[in-house]
């Protein structure tokens, strides 16, 4: 008795684990529309959901074609690979052999999708090489560029700096110079100016005595003058000489006065 029990109740375990589930059969049911409609992938992810309420080789096998079919090829190998493991009194023959031609193209396929991608991770990886390569290069470059142009600069301001010296020393000299010759100019004026008086004095004079003072003093004078004069214009000269030639040069003029010549020199001022 407790054996016949036994047997009836594996018996109605395997009907009720045989018994199809609504859930599922509604869910393959729209997977079936939507294969029809091409949205192949779509149907595939139903049926999924159909295989986890209910396992159906039947359901695995069309899940596995519609992955086939939306181009997903590792998914459709994986589940023609589960199907055709699955139990031969689960599976029917032609489908399995069906799933077995299938997997064979795809596997075709996966390998050769596999060395595309390959192919096209390491001509990436080139191309990456490659641009970074050139940007090291760039920057180095412009690097290179950076301090060439810093020294250069460096360069110029030192020579700048020089130059811009040695001006001021010259400018400073020909200030000098030029000084001098305004007083050595100064003199010449102020000693010929005596010269004329001295000379008038000595054609205004009745004794002897008188005259040859005048005319010692006039001479003397007269000497002072020319010479204050000779120093004046070789301190002109000096001073255009050494002035810096950016600068505008110096104005020198001679004016002839009665007893002895008067030259002006004429230095300009940097009023900035």
């Amino acid at each position: 008795m407790s054996r016949r029990f036994a047997l009836l109740i594996l018996v109605l375990s395997a009907l009720a684990n045989a018994a199809p589930n609504p859930k599922a059969t509604a869910l393959a049911k729209d997977a079936e529309r939507l294969y029809k409609d091409g949205q192949y992938k779509e149907a595939a992810k139903l049926l999924d959901e159909a295989l986890q309420l209910e396992a159906n080789p039947k359901l695995l096998y069309n899940m596995a074609r519609a992955y086939d079919q939306a181009g997903e090829l590792q998914p459709a190998l994986d589940a023609y690979r589960r199907y055709v493991s699955l139990p031969a009194a689960d599976t029917e023959p032609d489908l399995v052999k069906k799933a077995n031609l299938s997997m064979d193209r795809l596997r075709q396929l996966v390998a050769r999708q596999d060395a595309d991608t390959r192919i096209r991770d390491a001509e990436k990886a080139r191309l990456e090489k490659e641009a970074r390569d050139a940007r090291e290069r760039a920057d180095a470059e412009a690097e290179k560029a950076r301090q060439q142009k810093a020294q250069f600069e460096a360069k110029e301001r030192a020579q700048a700096e020089t130059q811009q010296t040695k001006s001021n020393g010259r400018k400073t000299a020909a200030f000098v110079v030029g000084g001098v010759g305004l007083a050595a100019l100064g003199t010449g004026l102020v000693f010929g100016l005596l010269s004329n008086g001295s000379k008038q004095a000595f054609r205004e004079a009745t004794l002897v005595e008188t005259k040859r003072a005048a005319q010692t003093q006039t001479i003397t004078q007269a000497v002072v003058a020319d010479i204050s004069l000779l120093v004046g214009v070789a301190c002109a000269v000096t001073a255009i000489i050494l002035f810096p030639k950016s600068e505008p040069e110096a104005v020198v003029s001679f004016v002839v006065l009665p007893g002895g010549a008067f030259g002006a020199i004429s230095l300009p001022f940097d009023l900035r």
